[in-house]
């Protein structure tokens, strides 16, 4: 996670209708899940390929442009075990309590997300999430990843909202930045100030 990031402007909580959450290092505690959780598991797995063909595989995967099947197998894993990789990943402390605290207070809840889109789907039927996320914007669906400006862009046409009443809560400083050329309201989790899901709720009080 990146260290800084200043907010430009006061947020303007009472103009926000949806808040968007990032997946890795917002919603799941890992940030890095290539280089911390992947490339260990295919290690574990006897994969020998190295770092830039892994690279290069997982981002074709999360754009759509292979099956999480074909991923494996090109990374020379037998089985497609995404279960089994899967279970690596660990909700963020506290952020179940802020999505049910946030649920309550009418704002429309969804997921922006550079993800596989079979990992995408597991993550949140093992977490329970969709109970409150009703939206889930995966790079892997939508072949878009941030900070592409057709990430935000296209969140919003197909959201119908207008942009700056999105808030964008994300934990790298490139999409922050990216979401608020966009138009959007966006916050940088993982900073000092937002290191912590309740210090985030703190932050998006009086709601």
């Amino acid at each position: 996670m990146a260290t800084s990031s200043p907010s430009p402007e006061p947020l303007r909580r009472d103009a926000i209708d949806v808040v968007v959450f990032d997946a890795m290092g917002v919603l799941y505690s890992c940030a890095d899940d290539v280089g911390e959780l992947l490339v260990p598991f295919l290690r574990g797995k006897g994969c020998v390929l190295d770092r830039r063909d892994i690279d290069d595989l997982h981002r074709a995967c999360v754009l759509g442009k292979m099956s999480s099947a074909d991923f494996w197998a090109a990374a020379g894993i037998t089985g497609a075990p995404d279960d089994e990789y899967c279970r690596g990943h660990r909700l963020t402390e506290g952020v179940v309590a802020l999505l049910a605290e946030l649920d309550t207070t009418g704002v429309r809840l969804v997921s922006l997300g550079d993800d596989v889109s079979e990992w995408s789907k597991l993550l949140r039927e093992r977490f329970g999430l969709a109970e409150y996320i009703t939206g889930w914007f995966v790079s892997g669906d939508t072949g878009v990843r941030k900070p592409d400006p057709e990430a935000f862009t296209g969140l919003y046409r197909l959201l119908d909202v207008i942009p700056d009443r999105i808030l964008l809560i994300d934990d790298q400083e490139e999409n922050v930045t990216a979401a608020r050329a966009a138009g959007l309201q966006a916050l940088h989790y993982g900073t000092p100030r937002l290191s912590t899901m309740d210090r985030l709720r703190r932050e998006l009080r009086p709601w």
